[in-house]
Parts: structure tokens; sequence; C-alpha cells
């Protein structure tokens, strides 16, 4: 299959040199020269000047850029995607919107024909790299259908939720509790240090024990919150928690938003002067 990519950042930089190390064609597109030049004098791998001449030459594209905003300058942009891939072409969006973003942006490409999926991923650039991501997909199953040999280079476990934005539900869910256990390793730092527990023991007990996760890992390596900020994953919870607390409001299961949020307070704060 001739694959596109759209944002070579700290997911989509692993995700794009994976399709092409799995024998796909790829085209790249990027606003920056400078995040193509992991891929000079590769083999295989071609740079458009703009999203649409990359939509010209491709029968699906993945976009892994920060927000809505992004995606909607790639696809209908000056010099977007739409109008310029063949009608039944697929868009796979991996990156994390809410639910009527990305409906909005599906219902826009329709009358060009486009096929847009709900396709973000979990997992980091490690499991990026191996093939091993989690893709929540939301979206017809006959387009699933058409790339799913693309898919099948980036992950082993792709996961079919539903109608598009039900994948977006789930990302926000999943980064929410991420925030959440970040915030409660916090805690229970804090916790030990009331005690009189050796901060060094403790950390280390919990990135072996049976509370250990990847989120308390996060904490307990960087030291901090203090460490955490400022970093991509900052940026990246910090949204999503907004927008996951924006959806559920007051509903069942809000409390895990309630949780989050001392995350986001504290990235808050050391942001502050």
């Amino acid at each position: 299959m001739k694959a596109g990519f759209i944002g070579l950042g700290n997911m989509g930089l692993p995700m794009a040199q994976r399709i092409r190390a799995e024998g796909h064609d790829l085209t790249l597109y990027a606003r920056r020269q400078a995040s193509l030049e992991p891929f000079a004098g590769t083999d295989g791998v071609t740079f458009a000047a703009t999203p649409a001449e990359l939509g010209a030459a491709v029968d699906a594209v993945g976009i892994c850029v920060f927000d809505a905003a992004g995606v909607e300058e790639v696809v209908f942009g000056p010099d977007g995607l739409a109008g310029a891939m063949e009608p039944g072409s697929v868009v796979l969006v991996h990156s994390t919107l809410s639910p009527a973003q990305i409906r909005s942006i599906a219902e826009r490409a329709t009358p060009y024909g486009l096929r847009v999926l709900d396709a973000p991923v979990s997992g980091g650039s490690p499991r990026a790299l191996a093939g091993e991501l989690t893709i929540m997909v939301g979206g017809d199953t006959e387009a699933l259908a058409d790339v799913s040999d693309l898919l099948s280079a980036l992950s082993r476990h792709v996961v079919h939720l539903g109608g598009v934005g039900a994948g977006s539900y789930a990302k926000l869910v999943n980064n929410t509790l991420f925030a959440a256990q970040i915030a409660l390793a916090d805690d229970a730092m804090r916790a030990g240090e009331a005690l009189g527990i050796d901060p060094a023991g403790l950390a280390d007990i919990l990135t072996t024990s049976s509370s250990a996760c990847v989120a308390s890992g996060v904490r307990l390596r960087a030291g901090s919150l203090a460490g955490i900020a400022g970093t991509p994953a900052d940026a990246t919870l910090t949204k999503d928690v907004t927008l996951t607390a924006d959806l559920l409001g007051d509903a069942p299961g809000s409390e895990l938003v309630d949780v989050a949020r001392r995350f986001v307070a504290g990235m808050r704060a050391e942001d502050r002067p």
C-alpha cells in the first residue's frame, strides 16, 4: 500500500519509521525540514512539498499532529489533503481529539469521498518502533479492513470500538487514568515522606511491587511532579484531562477526573513564576 504520514513528532516519527521498515512505500510531509532528516536517503521514502502533493500520491495517510486545529489544517487548509486524494482513500487520525472534533472532521471529509478513521494510539516511542502500539479505532469497518495491512505494521492490538469518535472516547479515558495514576504516585511518595520512609527505597519498592504501572513509573523516575512539567507528557495529559472533564461533567466516573485534575494542578503550579 502507498502510505503517507504527516506529523513526525515524538510518536509520529517512530510510527512512520515502522511503516517503512515493514515495506510500505511512504510519502512524508512536514512543515520543518529538520523533521524529515531521519529519512534522508532512505529507499522507498518520498518527501512532498504540501499535504496535497502527498495526498495525490497515496492510498491512505496517517496524521499524528498535536490537536484538531492541526488536523484541520493539513486536511482542509490551503494545499490540504481534501480534493487531492482519490475518492475512497482513508485518512487515519492518530491525534487525540474530542469525539465532536473528529466527527466534524469526518463529516467535512465525506463530500470529498474520503473515509476518516478515528485511530488514536497508545504505547510510547519504543513500542511504536517495535510495532506494539495499541490502536483504538472508531469508524467504518470496511475502511478499517482496507487499511488492516498498514495498521498491522504499527500494532498487534487494533481494537475497533464503534463509529467515529469511539476511539477518541477510549483514548481520553486512558490518558485521564494515566494522569490520575501519576497524581496518586505523587501522593504515595508524599505519604512515605510523612511516615519517614527513605524516598529512594520507597520509589524502588513502588516500581517493582504490586502497585507498579507505567504511569507511576513516569512520576517515580522523574523524582517529582516538577520533573514532568514542561515535557510532552505534561502538554498531552493536561489537554486530554481537560477534554475528558468537559465531556463527563458530573456523570458516573467523574471521580477519575477529580484525581487527574491534581496532576493538571501540579503542572500549572510548576509553570508559575
